[in-house]
């Protein structure tokens, strides 16, 4: 029978005491990294001074409890000449107890002769406290083994986090209490700012020490070298990576760069392998145009917000959709256009004199303009009808607690206009609304004209 198949792993409260106040924070980002590490490796390779451990402890216990049923067997069986039975009882009952003391001799011989069988590959589990979200601080060094027993925790990780002059000082523990030692420590010292970066490398560690087995590494380059490189949705450089170690997994690499057909593929990281990966993108089709204007002055061009020169201008651009805005003069006298819609195609695109003038006012402008007046109309006639209608409730209250009939007069004048302000009110609402909705639509309608270059 395979015994001990789990291996119970307790993460231990980061220690932030020595930190500022304010960034104590830190130890919870750090725990709950160190959290989702071991949660992902479910496995551990047991070494052969382990299995020896683990199988020695046990097989002591199982001795010494079969010696202890024994001994107390014997003892048992010495004290019943002091019971005071009588001859037949006590032939019974000696008898009773020398076949008990044949069993537990036998038992003792199996237990002796049959070491137990210790699992080679355990199952790595966390904790049931941290399940429920209870994490202690870290015993003394002295009270680790202890607190391990208690609690049935096999690795046992602690770790602390203090400043120093400006920087970060973190050291991490992982504790075996089988045999009470350190199978690992370290202190990594870095800026504040590169916590994120720190914690892979800290979990690749952690695969290694709590998994039994290598990590694997991977490297990426491509083409062009400003190529942009994400492994599993992080970016990790440009060109070319970093050697990035860590557990053996299938990693998503996606390749980008403006002007280029991205490509997205699975990496291999495979134990105690470095992987390389080499890739050039392919680039997409590129149009190469003019754009000049009838105007000698000074035109200055923008694409996609950037701006790339002064009319006449040559222009290679992948093919595809960009926005294009024309701008005349400076200070006072400057122009805009409205952004257009380039179209890239070969041939020569001609900024024309239109394309600078002001054109009638955009729906999109008189509809902003039509909502505002609305909203506006709206907010005065509310605060004039709760205040009408304070002044009739002030006068119906003086009629009817007070008795004054002379002032139902006033008081009907009142109620009425108190009736209608709320009319009012309502209307411009619903005007309100109404302005709203066109000014939402219009805001939303493809408003920019599309220009392309044309071949002469």
């Amino acid at each position: 029978m395979i015994e001990k198949s789990e291996t119970v792993v307790y993460i231990c409260d980061v220690d932030v005491s020595r930190l500022p106040a304010e960034q104590r924070i830190a130890g919870l980002r750090i725990r709950t990294a160190l959290v989702n590490f071991l949660a992902q490796i479910h496995e551990r390779k047991r070494s052969h001074e382990e299995i020896t451990q683990y199988q020695n402890r046990l097989w002591q216990q199982r001795q010494d409890a079969a010696a202890k049923a024994l001994a107390d067997a014997r003892n048992t069986r010495d004290m019943l000449l002091f019971k005071g039975y009588s001859k037949q009882k006590y032939e019974s009952e000696l008898e009773k107890i020398t076949a008990s003391i044949r069993d537990l001799e036998k038992k003792q011989t199996q237990v002796r002769e049959n070491p137990p069988l210790i699992a080679e590959t355990a199952q790595l589990v966390l904790h049931r406290d941290m399940a429920n979200g209870v994490f202690s601080g870290a015993p003394k060094d002295v009270e680790r083994k202890n607190f391990c027993q208690t609690r049935s925790i096999d690795l046992l990780l602690s770790s602390s986090l203090r400043e120093l002059y400006g920087r970060w000082i973190l050291s991490y523990s992982m504790y075996r209490a089988i045999d009470d030692r350190e199978l690992y420590s370290d202190i990594v010292a870095f800026d504040p700012e590169e916590l994120e970066s720190i914690l892979p490398q800290i979990g690749s560690v952690l695969y290694q020490v709590c998994s039994g087995l290598p990590t694997g590494a991977v490297q990426i380059s491509a083409q062009p070298d400003s190529a942009g490189i994400i492994v599993n949705e992080e970016i990790k450089g440009r060109g070319t990576t970093p050697v990035l170690e860590g557990p053996p997994e299938d990693l998503r690499v996606t390749i980008t760069n403006p002007g280029y057909f991205p490509n997205t593929f699975i990496l291999e990281r495979k134990p105690d392998y470095l992987s390389r990966a080499r890739l050039s993108l392919s680039p997409m089709a590129r149009n190469v145009f003019q754009i000049s204007s009838n105007d000698f002055s000074d035109i200055k061009l923008y694409i996609d917000g950037l701006y790339r020169g002064q009319s006449p201008l040559s222009v290679e651009l992948p093919k595809g959709l960009y926005s294009l805005q024309v701008i005349k003069g400076s200070g006072d006298s400057e122009v805009q256009s409205v952004p257009f819609i380039l179209r890239t195609e070969d041939g020569t695109l001609s900024i024309q004199d239109s394309y600078l003038q002001k054109g009638p006012e955009k729906p999109v402008e008189r509809a902003r303009k039509q909502f505002y007046n609305a909203f506006g109309r709206f907010w005065i006639a509310l605060p004039v009808a709760f205040i009408i209608n304070g002044v009739a409730d002030t006068y119906i209250n003086a009629i009817n607690y007070g008795g004054n009939e002379n002032l139902l007069d006033p008081a009907t004048k009142w109620y009425y206009s108190a009736q209608g302000a709320w009319v009012l009110t309502g209307v411009f609402l619903v005007e309100t609304l109404y302005r709203l909705g066109s000014y939402v639509y219009s805001a939303n309608r493809e408003t920019s004209p599309v220009i392309e270059p044309h071949k002469e």
